[in-house]
């Protein structure tokens, strides 16, 4: 009998175990929240404060990210507080003096997460004031690129209550706020008066406007400030920096080298200090210019090629710019035995495109008779090359669409200053068709007779050009 209950019982006991199925462990659902203000001491909001230190309690652990470019004060504090996290509490140190009858706020961006999942408080403000009330005035906006007229971000707003035009140079602001990716940016809590605006690319973080590069936007008014103000766009550009100088210069294949300035200019003369002995100084250099003046390709004449370096005096009229010493390449460094000749076809060629051939150095013959074109493998005889530069060629052609071409130039067709020479070229490529553009119409009537100029942009590269005067009608194939 007892025999067969511990039967049953075992039996029993296989039952239940087949009937279990094993299901893995879950943590629950992901947490999307962001953490919570439980309270903080003193409260946000104070008034009459005087506290040293401010504690900010949250529903669950945080932690701070970026804060160090996250966190804006206004006013500025010196020295600025110092900001930590202890479990669920953020702890604002204000080390410095606060001023009487004056509201702060103190703004911690996107800084505040939690610790799991990376949770945002967004735009989390602590504010108070040591006066009896709180200022609410509030100035808004957006900065955009005055070239391309896109958002700018990260870019520093500013208010002064110093009204003088060179306060950004050497004057901490009153208030400061920092745009967003969308260039939007808001102040709030100003107090009622008059206030300059600036904006600049604070590339080094100071909250001054003290480096050559650094962009800027302000506002000619002085802004009288008594009510809140929305809407307000303004302009960010490079100011032209007037100091001339040398930014660089090296010396990368043998024979070129490369000089850029940090401001155009048209009157330049480049001379060498140094020079082989008994060369004559007269033809020393073939030199290129970019459009803009700036910078300058210098082609060394194969006699000053023996020298270890090079000291070249620079100056613009009278006044000497800067002088610059450049190590040159050894011969035995030169990598170059042939001339290489780049074009910009690619396999699908825009028709709006001329051909363009570009050589890795100056030239100083080309036979234009051997360079080739063939549509559909007939030889065109029309096509002839121009030179445009020292080492650019053009072909200007109407080329039919949806058509076969083949470039051919065969060796010894370019000859350079060192006696170098290029090997065989061939290029096959295949034209766009019609199908594959469109058409910008314009229809432009200016209020005056003067002479005009319509430019079309992609991004910041220039695609098209056109001048018309008076009433015109423009159109794009693009």
């Amino acid at each position: 009998m007892k025999a067969n209950k511990l039967i049953l019982l075992f039996n029993a006991v296989l039952i239940l175990l087949s009937c279990a199925q094993i299901v893995p462990l879950t943590g629950g659902d992901k947490d999307i929240l962001p953490p919570k203000e439980v309270k903080s001491e003193p409260l946000n909001g104070s008034l009459f404060f005087d506290s040293k230190t401010i504690e900010i309690e949250f529903d669950e652990f945080i932690q701070l990210n970026n804060s160090a470019s996250q966190l804006i004060v206004s006013p500025l504090m010196e020295p600025a507080p110092e900001v930590s996290v202890k479990g669920k509490k953020l702890v604002v140190k204000l080390l410095g003096n606060l001023k009487d009858s004056t509201t702060y706020s103190i703004n911690f961006g996107n800084a505040i997460t939690d610790i799991t999942e990376n949770n945002v408080f967004p735009n989390y403000k602590y504010v108070f004031s040591t006066g009896s009330y709180i200022d609410s005035l509030s100035y808004s906006g957006t900065v955009v690129d005055a070239f391309d007229v896109s958002k700018k971000d990260n870019i520093y707003v500013l208010l002064y209550d110093q009204l003088t035009d060179s306060v950004p140079l050497k004057e901490l602001p009153r208030y400061v706020a920092i745009t967003d990716k969308d260039g939007a940016f808001s102040i709030s809590n100003i107090a009622h008066g008059n206030y300059k605006f600036f904006a600049i690319n604070d590339i080094n973080g100071n909250y001054l406007f003290d480096l050559p590069n650094e962009e800027i936007a302000f506002k000619d008014e002085i802004i009288m400030l008594d009510s809140s103000r929305s809407n307000n766009i303004v302009y960010l550009f490079e100011e032209e920096n007037k100091l001339q100088f040398v930014v660089k210069s090296e010396n990368k294949k043998r024979g070129k080298v490369e000089v850029i300035l940090n401001l155009p200019t048209k009157n330049l003369t480049i001379n060498p200090i140094n020079k082989p002995i008994n060369e004559a100084i007269e033809n020393w250099s073939t030199i290129e210019k970019n459009k803009i003046g700036d910078s300058l390709t210098i082609w060394l004449a194969p006699p000053m090629l023996a020298l270890e370096n090079i000291l070249l005096e620079l100056k613009d009229g009278e006044e000497i710019i800067d002088t610059v010493d450049v190590t040159l390449l050894d011969k035995k460094k030169a990598k170059d035995s042939v001339i290489t000749i780049t074009t910009n076809i690619s396999g699908s060629f825009d028709l709006n495109k001329d051909i363009v051939l570009s050589l890795n150095s100056p030239f100083v013959s080309y036979l234009g008779d051997s360079i080739q074109l063939y549509e559909d493998n007939v030889l065109i005889t029309t096509s002839h090359f121009t030179a445009t530069s020292l080492r650019k060629f053009e072909l200007a052609y109407h080329f039919k669409e949806n058509t076969n071409y083949q470039l051919f130039i065969p060796p010894a067709t370019f000859t350079d200053i060192y006696g170098l020479q290029n090997d065989t070229l061939k290029v096959k490529f295949k034209t766009k068709k019609l199908a594959d553009y469109g058409t910008i119409l314009l229809k432009v009537t200016p209020n005056f007779t003067e002479n005009y100029i319509v430019q079309l942009y992609k991004n910041k590269t220039l695609i098209k050009e056109s001048t018309f005067k008076g009433e015109s009608k423009i159109a794009y194939q693009y």
